[in-house]
């Protein structure tokens, strides 16, 4: 099976907040066909859809030849929301909807959001689109001789639930991500690559939490605590990562079909940063 590369647009949510269209242009020039959309502007909380016409942004990106494959959505949603942004993302072309994070902290958190996931899942399937749970590293918090994370998948219909892996993510969590993708099989077919900087301070965060800190609010310990800085990521092929052995071991698996870019590092110019993150990956897929 072929691994087509992305970019997901939090790589550039920034340009994206303040001028939209242009930053899907340059996004285009960087080389990129297949995005993964992130649908809110961060800066006002506004959704992309209620700032322009759906029509012209899916004009835009046809114009532009970029493929919408899927698309980042909150959880906190009601059902009417739901119906609403799934019908939005399958007329801008959309194959996925993908949930970027659920805050879990306990077994009873993540049987509650597995209800959740199958829920949204079921209506996705409806609309003749795949749902995917896109993890951090705090999902894989151990609870008794299992993780949060494998407790969400043994609960989660593999008819309507998939797993979008975050392999730098699964390292932070001092796992191996190639063990989770076998794991996984087919309910893993995308995954996201950052790179990771070789001086970050705490590989395994979990090692470094002060007792008591997993149960804080999400971003008290992703962003407030500094056990996740600015710093951790990095562009790819500047870090620690390696690609030639983790991309041998994906295409030896033949599950994978996407492999979305994500570009979390510092940078001068973001737009160069991920031109060059797509030449870095281009020569290991």
């Amino acid at each position: 099976m072929s691994i087509s590369i992305g970019v997901n647009l939090f790589s550039v949510f920034q340009a994206l907040n303040n001028d939209y269209f242009g930053a899907l242009e340059k996004v285009a020039s960087a080389g990129y066909t297949n995005v993964e959309l992130i649908t809110t502007n961060f800066m006002t909380g506004v959704r992309y859809s209620d700032t322009f016409p759906l029509q012209t942004i899916k004009n835009k990106l046809d114009e532009l030849g970029l493929k919408p494959i899927a698309a980042h959505e909150r959880l906190d949603q009601d059902a009417d929301n739901w119906n609403q942004l799934i019908q939005e993302n399958a007329e801008l072309g959309c194959k996925a909807i993908v949930l970027p994070s659920a805050w879990i902290k306990n077994r009873e958190d993540t049987l509650k959001t597995a209800e959740q996931l199958n829920a949204i899942g079921k209506k996705c399937k409806e609309s003749s689109l795949q749902f995917y749970f896109h993890n951090h590293f705090h999902e894989f918090k151990r609870w008794g001789d299992t993780t949060l994370y494998d407790i969400l998948v043994e609960n989660t219909d593999p008819a309507h639930v998939k797993f979008e892996v975050d392999l730098v993510w699964v390292i932070r969590a001092g796992l191996d991500p190639l063990a989770v993708l076998e794991k996984l099989g087919s309910r893993c077919d995308i995954v996201h690559q950052k790179d990771l900087n070789k001086e970050v301070m705490h590989l395994n965060v979990f090692d470094a939490l002060q007792p008591g800190d997993e149960d804080l609010d999400m971003m008290q310990l992703y962003r407030g605590k500094g056990y996740i800085q600015a710093g951790d990521f990095v562009d790819l092929g500047t870090g620690s990562i390696d690609f030639k052995a983790t991309y041998d071991k994906i295409k030896e698996l033949g599950t994978i079909q996407y492999a979305f870019i994500e570009n979390e590092g510092i940078s001068d110019d973001k737009f160069t940063s991920i031109a060059n993150d797509l030449k870095v990956l281009q020569k290991f897929v």
